[in-house]
């Protein structure tokens, strides 16, 4: 089996609102001929699964996309249109070892659109008569293609209108984490249609783009709404581009969104996929470096939850070493800050860990009120902390 490190990704594709998987066709063409695996993810109560049982919620559809993408080898680039660029950043937060990338086509704020009630009201109620639908897309689109259009249009019929209702609810009121800077540290993308009148440059730039900073945003011309049906080739050529980028450098980008991601989850289990079964780790607060991965995921996931604040502010790559300089507070307001050099393996795993510690009384704090309690609990030997009996 080849692992995430080696295998070309896999572009994994997320329609939106009323839609469904098959609207990603002309640009799976595109990826087909220049030898791109992709999969056209259906959501659920759209499409083929219009007859699926709700909830339908971008907390839902997110679970149904990361088993999707769990079940898919090798490394993923996540594509979302509209509402499914909601749904793709959510699966992607949580799969920071697979998802590599994130291309967001039109995107509507994670954080919701958040439309009054007498404006949300034809999106939750829409007419689906045939001509009505071919009239919502046109309205919003540039160059949506006729025969598509149509197809669409009869694809509507069979959503339960309830389902619609939930639907627009859902991208409407967003999820709590659009609130606050992403959570996944990946590459991002951010495409938008020239002349789309609902996701409008403003909304990018204001409530898009500050969430992903360092994302690459372009504008794609002779579109509206539905970038990626009417202009197939330039959605194509960004996610090329993406991809051959991720092939080409297949590792070293991985072990810094690995372990920041796993300081978003804050669990053993999200440290243990980042680090190699051999992982060492030196620390100024350890009297010796950790040599077992399971004391260095106990001790990284309690030294993560005691942290209060947590900002890395800058990234420095050189070759297999990655050198994270971050800023923090704990313990009830302690500020610290410190320097974290990962080396990574050949597959992309955190083989050393080497962490400095800035006061001194930071070493002090994490001894008494993390290795303290873990050496109490019998998962670190008291050996390995700097502290005597009984403090």
């Amino acid at each position: 089996m080849n692992s995430p490190a080696t295998q070309a990704p896999t572009a994994v594709l997320v329609h939106g609102y009323l839609d469904d998987g098959a609207i990603w066709n002309s640009v799976r063409t595109v990826l087909d001929e220049r030898s791109i695996p992709s999969i056209a993810f259906e959501l659920a109560g759209m499409g083929t699964r219009a007859s699926d049982h709700g909830p339908f919620t971008l907390a839902r559809w997110a679970d149904d996309l990361e088993s999707v993408v769990r079940s898919t080898e090798g490394p993923v680039v996540l594509v979302g249109h509209s509402m499914g660029s909601q749904i793709a950043e959510l699966a992607a937060a949580r799969l920071a070892e697979q998802v590599r990338s994130l291309v967001l086509v039109n995107p509507i704020p994670l954080a919701g659109t958040h439309l009054p009630p007498e404006q949300i009201a034809p999106f939750q109620a829409p007419d689906l008569g045939l001509d009505a639908q071919r009239a919502f897309r046109g309205a919003l689109a540039t160059a949506f293609p006729a025969e598509e259009n149509d197809r669409l249009a009869q694809v509507t019929l069979h959503v339960d209108p309830s389902t619609i209702s939930d639907t627009a609810t859902a991208w409407n009121n967003g999820h709590p984490d659009g609130q606050q800077p992403t959570k996944f540290h990946g590459s991002v993308a951010i495409l938008r249609g020239e002349n789309d009148p609902f996701v409008t440059e403003e909304v990018v730039s204001a409530y898009v783009a500050p969430r992903f900073p360092g994302a690459a945003s372009q504008t794609i011309t002779g579109a509206g709404h539905w970038a990626h049906a009417e202009n197939p080739a330039a959605v194509a050529a960004v996610v090329t581009a993406v991809v051959e980028e991720i092939a080409s450098n297949p590792a070293d980008g991985r072990p810094a969104k690995a372990w920041t991601s796993a300081f978003e989850q804050r669990t053993e289990e999200s440290f243990a996929a980042a680090l190699s079964p051999n992982v060492r780790m030196e620390a100024s607060a350890l009297a010796k470096p950790l040599e077992r991965k399971e004391q260095v995921e106990a001790l990284m996931a309690a030294v993560s939850s005691a942290y209060e604040r947590l900002e890395f502010v800058r990234k420095v790559q050189d070759g297999p070493r990655t050198y994270l300089e971050w800023e923090a507070s704990a313990f009830g307001g302690f500020e610290m800050k410190g320097i974290t050099i990962l080396t990574r393996d050949d597959e992309g795993l955190i083989t050393e860990i080497a962490i400095h510690h800035r006061p001194l009384g930071a070493v002090v704090q994490i001894n008494a009120k993390v290795g303290a309690p873990l050496t109490a609990a019998g998962l670190i030997p008291a050996e390995y902390f700097n502290f005597t009996e009984g403090e």
